[in-house]
């Protein structure tokens, strides 16, 4: 019988970041247990430092060079192998929870950005669903639906969601314990926070379509990247 496949993805986050791998500053006993009952890969290599060519790499299985995703701006090709599409195509039920980046955020001529407005969750790119999120995705740029929902079900939390932090942004201006930016105490609550959307997507996913045959489900988190605005619970637990 063939394999349900969970491919979880996170950004900016270093080797030594985790605790399996000696990271000391922050607490990750669930990737901890993961790497102590499975494989780590101490020798594995990024293909690129930035976001979009290394996706890119991941869904295509090609070296940066052979899909032209040379930086972020860069659309991959509709046409490119996909292993999300090869598995569909025998028999996978497929899907993408959480930051896609395989098209440039800010043009709206692209599904990535137009789909969360328009009512659609795919099918794209291989996926039979996509439902997305990502450091940024509010209405005027792009819009994705972790900030739809956010503001059709908790417009009180909206203010919660911190996208970048360039001027004028919440996350921008001195905040906690040192006045640094980036590093907002966020009022927001757990269950409204992103990366908890995320996780709740992909079980409510699981229930709704993983009873039907084998599933592959690729779970992007858009953290740790800057801006750092953790959930006010979750700060005050470490």
């Amino acid at each position: 019988m063939a394999r349900n496949v969970l491919l979880i993805t996170t950004d900016q986050q270093r080797f030594d970041a985790l605790g399996c791998n000696g990271g000391a500053f922050a607490r990750t006993p669930n990737i901890d247990a993961l790497a102590a009952t499975g494989l780590n890969y101490t020798q594995a290599r990024n293909q690129s430092t930035v976001c979009m060519p290394a996706r890119s790499t991941i869904l295509t299985g090609q070296s940066i060079r052979r899909h032209g995703v040379t930086s972020n701006g860069i659309p991959l090709p509709e046409h490119a192998p996909n292993i999300a599409q090869l598995l569909a195509d025998n028999g996978y039920r497929t899907a993408l929870i959480g930051k896609a980046h395989f098209e440039p955020h800010a043009a709206k001529t692209y599904f990535e950005n137009t789909a969360a407005g328009d009512g659609s969750t795919g099918p794209h790119r291989g996926f039979e669903r996509m439902e997305l999120c990502g450091h940024t995705g509010r209405a005027g740029r792009s819009l994705f639906h972790y900030p739809k929902w956010l503001a059709d079900a908790h417009p009180d939390a909206v203010e919660g969601f911190h996208e970048y932090a360039v001027g004028g942004a919440p996350s921008n201006a001195g905040w906690g314990d040192t006045g640094a930016p980036q590093v907002a105490h966020n009022p927001i609550a757990v269950e409204h926070y992103h990366t908890h959307w995320t996780a709740a997507a992909d079980h409510g996913l699981v229930g709704r379509i993983g009873g039907y045959g084998q599933l592959v489900l690729l779970d992007e988190l858009s953290r740790p990247p800057s801006p750092l605005g953790p959930a006010r619970r979750r700060r005050e637990a470490v």
